[in-house]
């Protein structure tokens, strides 16, 4: 086949102003939601049972235990959580949801299709905050029980976990679904020109599989510290990297042993846990 001349090749596509203006608002909404996690942690809930619930005392000292906050009620985990939530995950589905909304307005469908679909995928993460919530509670009963090494062995418990998940078909159907943005359109298509309710539960359907993806490393979080700000930013760099980069695999399988591998270590010695703070 003859290759066409330089001249009539289809230039690169350009962002629109309204995909730059709707990737601004989201970079603004991230940015304020980091700065917001930042100004509410306190050192306790920058703490886990993997890097706060047990600490090395002074040579041939046992070790002992280090209090967590036990005072966080529902709503203010719930909406902390959805803060940490946009913070983290916004960056990730921002560049799908952009190309969503260029593959719907090529169909002539647009308006508040990417909005929408946030909103939709937004709601899904409010909802696991429920789950999270009584991960959490569980965690503080854990570390409040005074068996410093039994915390971090149950941290470790988590990390393995969490690590086996990551080497699972189920977790690679899911980055699957979450990178393929003509996916979402072939299927949905009709329900997103439908109007902004389509467009919600379609955020909602994409929000379920980014859940899928992403449950276990979110529970690793919670072990490590719900509002540290560096196990918030080792989180999203994965998830970011795993969603974005088409070769994600790469990334998640061998981060899913080198979990198991230091869950199996914590296991056998729960006095490194502060090396991870």
């Amino acid at each position: 086949m003859r290759t066409p001349p330089i001249s009539a090749r289809r230039p690169g596509v350009r962002p629109a102003r309204h995909e730059l203006v709707f990737i601004g608002v989201l970079v603004v909404i991230s940015a304020v939601a980091w700065l917001t996690v930042h100004h509410l942690a306190t050192p306790d809930m920058r703490a886990g049972i993997l890097t706060g619930a047990a600490r090395s005392g002074r040579s041939g000292e046992e070790m002992t235990g280090m209090p967590m906050d036990r005072s966080m009620s529902a709503g203010l985990f719930l909406g902390t959580w959805l803060v940490m939530m946009a913070a983290m995950m916004l960056p990730a589905v921002t560049p799908v949801i952009v190309r969503i909304d260029r593959l719907m307005r090529r169909r002539g469908k647009g308006g508040a299709t990417a909005y929408m679909l946030v909103v939709g995928y937004l709601l899904v993460w409010a909802a696991a905050g429920a789950a999270a919530y009584g991960l959490f509670l569980a965690f503080q009963s854990t570390a409040a029980a005074g068996a410093s090494a039994g915390a971090v062995r149950a941290g470790a418990g988590v990390l393995m976990l969490a690590g086996a998940y990551q080497l699972t078909p189920v977790k690679r159907a899911c980055l699957r679904q979450c990178r393929s943005p003509l996916a979402v359109v072939v299927r949905h298509g009709d329900r997103i020109t439908a109007g902004p309710s389509g467009a919600l539960l379609v955020g909602v359907h994409h929000g379920a599989f980014c859940l899928g993806c992403c449950w276990a490393l979110m529970a690793v979080l919670l072990a490590a510290g719900m509002m540290s700000l560096v196990w918030m930013g080792v989180i999203a760099a994965v998830v970011l990297t795993e969603k974005v980069w088409r070769h994600g695999d790469l990334v998640s399988r061998p981060l899913g042993a080198g979990m198991i591998v230091l869950g199996l270590v914590l296991l056998t010695a729960p006095g490194l846990s502060p090396t991870l703070t």
